[in-house]
């Protein structure tokens, strides 16, 4: 009777065994699954960020390069009108001044 219980122990240790092997291999898998979720989410994330700032920057750039080109045509108006002006200026001097009679 004794080899009895000996090896119906060792088979009840041996299905423990066994029954806890693959509850943590599927306890594993099911970590690794959620792990690989989340990153995923984190990614995702990421991307949208990523994208979001890039567009914000792009846009940036966009509207500083035509705040430059109004600005630099601001100038050259500015410029043409006082180079205009001293242009004016000088034929005035130039010229000799009209005496009314």
């Amino acid at each position: 009777m004794n080899k009895l219980s000996d090896s119906s122990s060792t088979s009840l240790v041996t299905r423990t065994i066994d029954a806890v092997d693959r509850a943590h291999a599927r306890t594993a898998a099911r970590l690794h699954e959620v792990r690989n979720q989340v990153l995923a989410s984190l990614e995702r994330g990421i991307d949208r960020a990523e994208k979001v700032s890039t567009t914000v920057i792009t846009r940036a750039r966009t509207s500083i390069k035509r705040a430059d080109q109004v600005s630099a045509d601001a100038v050259n108006r500015a410029q043409g009108v006082v180079g205009q002006a001293i242009e004016k200026a000088r034929l005035a001097r130039a010229t000799p001044a009209t005496l009314p009679s």
